[in-house]
């Protein structure tokens, strides 16, 4: 199974794909998408929809973990960040990928097994979970990979969703009977 994982942002955007195999995850590529430089808010959303087009022609996603919004005492904040997920989320539904949604604690909870987290956490947890120690990977790179774990550790053998049956063939050739 393919995941791709986005932490949605108007300033930032990072995004991950991580297969998995069993127990066994591997990060195919992740990276930011910069904002901070693209103005208006349209071109942001316009930068955001085809760089992660662009991430579907590369890999055959099977599914997308986005971080939801954390909704502050700030309302415009959440408006720029409601736009940026539509973006992103577009581009999977324009795809025909099922886009699920998880809440910062419970990807916190489901990486760490803390909640409560610190991005510090997060961040060491994740390099060990995918056994990349020594790579450079920046804060929103980390959230969405672990987005994408989180998915990955919450719908093992439950709710996955394939795009055809020869997908799940494909991906489950233990779980197929054989003719004799």
């Amino acid at each position: 199974m393919i995941v791709l994982g986005i932490d949605p942002g108007s300033r930032k955007t990072g995004y991950a794909v991580v297969e998995s195999s069993g127990n066994r995850h591997r990060l195919l590529e992740f990276g930011t998408i910069n904002l901070v430089d693209t103005k208006p808010m349209p071109d942001k959303l316009v930068k955001i929809y085809i760089e992660i087009t662009k991430l579907f022609t590369q890999f055959d996603i099977d599914s997308v973990a986005v971080e939801a919004g954390f909704y502050g005492k700030n309302a415009q904040s959440a408006y720029k960040l409601g736009y940026a997920r539509s973006a992103a989320v577009l581009s999977a539904a324009l795809h025909g990928v099922d886009v699920i949604e998880y809440s910062p604690r419970k990807i916190k909870q489901s990486v760490t097994g803390n909640g409560n987290a610190s991005k510090e956490q997060v961040k060491y947890m994740v390099k060990a979970l995918l056994k990349n120690g020594d790579l450079s990977i920046k804060e929103d790179e980390s959230d969405a990979c672990a987005a994408a774990l989180c998915h990955l550790h919450n719908n093992v053998d439950s709710g996955t969703t394939y795009k055809s049956w020869s997908t799940f063939v494909s991906k489950n050739p233990a779980r197929v009977l054989k003719r004799k």
